[in-house]
């Protein structure tokens, strides 16, 4: 993607943006996803999802670096497949945990913000530091409490 590419962004005032929720007839789900991948051209990715996820009216703050995603959104029940079918459709998302909010806040996110990052998470490390792609084995509670009740365990 050309760097003269023009940035998309939500153009709204949070007044606006309020009536805008007001006015849905259907229910949104919250929901939050990371994942640590390496992303080639982040603000590529950026674009295409902006483009994607403003048709399917999608709002919330997402991070997106070289290292990954890190995503907080709210989305249309009506959308809710879609915006799943879609996320599956990226390779680097293929299968991505979410996490479904439980809170029921008149307003998760008033707007779809974007940005690209150094890093997903400030943690403070440099990412030559580590390999996003080196992870470990996803576990259940049960299995997590089996682990670490086992000696030599850490």
């Amino acid at each position: 993607m050309s760097k003269k590419s023009k940035i998309l962004y939500n153009k709204y005032s949070r007044e606006d943006l309020k009536k805008q929720l007001d006015q849905e007839s259907y229910k949104r789900t919250t929901i939050s996803f990371y994942k640590y991948v390496i992303i080639k051209d982040p603000v590529e990715m950026r674009q295409k999802l902006y483009i994607q996820w403003d048709k399917l009216n999608i709002k919330g703050r997402i991070y997106i670096a070289q290292e990954g995603i890190n995503a907080q959104l709210s989305c249309p029940e009506p959308n809710w497949e879609k915006f799943k079918k879609h996320i599956n459709s990226i390779p680097e998302f293929k299968d991505v945990s979410f996490k479904i909010a439980i809170e029921e806040k008149k307003y998760s996110f008033l707007k779809l913000a974007i940005k690209v990052k150094k890093q997903i998470v400030a943690d403070g490390l440099d990412n030559n530091d580590y390999d996003v792609t080196n992870v470990g084995e996803h576990l259940t509670a049960k299995q997590w409490n089996k682990h670490i009740d086992e000696a030599n365990r850490l």
